[in-house]
């Protein structure tokens, strides 16, 4: 009983820890999309939209940062 309890509180220890640790991910299609920026910085934002647009063959271009919902999204087209 007291084994399970200590894996249970490292389990949650763990998540806690790692949840954090977690990169946001690319909403979009072939045309662009958004990338939230929430704990990452504007050039990996950048990065990401570009390896997003590269699945299609084309390169990208942020458009704007916006804050619409009040978390910061990195806004791109794949042209």
């Amino acid at each position: 009983m007291k084994g399970r309890v200590a894996a249970l509180g490292l389990g949650l220890l763990a998540t806690f820890a790692l949840s954090g640790c977690v990169t946001p991910t690319v909403a979009g299609s072939e045309i662009g999309g958004a990338i939230p920026i929430a704990g990452i910085t504007r050039q990996q934002a950048a990065e990401m939209a570009r390896a997003h647009c590269l699945k299609y063959g084309r390169s990208s271009r942020i458009l704007a940062i916006r804050s619409d919902t009040g978390e910061k999204s990195a806004v791109f087209e794949c042209i």
